[in-house]
């Protein structure tokens, strides 16, 4: 199962080596996008910064969410997983938002602890 529709620019699929087991990823693709709001916090826009408004989505927006998801995040990718379903497309709607708000994204980047962006 993928969907690539619900979440743009982020896809949500179930592991195939891992049934069970749920992804949400963003590729480096579509991360300039929104260099521009990473950079005037002093971030950069690849995986560990998209973590960092995950994170910050999660603490801000959705705390219901906390300790349910994880993360694996690299320089040019993001990546949450888990086996909660639910709360991986909860964090995707919340991150496609913050895709097409750049205000949002904005105050979410703001609003994250500065070591979540490293």
């Amino acid at each position: 199962m993928t969907d690539r529709e619900s979440f743009t620019p982020l896809t949500f699929f179930e592991y195939d080596h891992r049934p069970g087991t749920y992804c949400l990823l963003l590729s480096d693709g579509w991360m300039p996008e929104a260099d521009d709001v990473f950079e005037a916090a002093g971030h950069d826009a690849g995986g560990y910064g998209w973590e960092g408004v995950a994170r910050s989505a999660i603490r801000e927006r959705a705390p219901e969410l906390a300790g349910r998801i994880s993360f694996d995040s690299e320089a040019g990718m993001f990546v949450a997983y888990g086996d909660d379903a639910d709360a991986l497309r909860a964090l995707g709607a919340l991150l496609r938002e913050a895709c097409r708000d750049r205000a949002l994204l904005r105050e979410l980047v703001e609003a994250g602890d500065p070591d979540w962006f490293d």
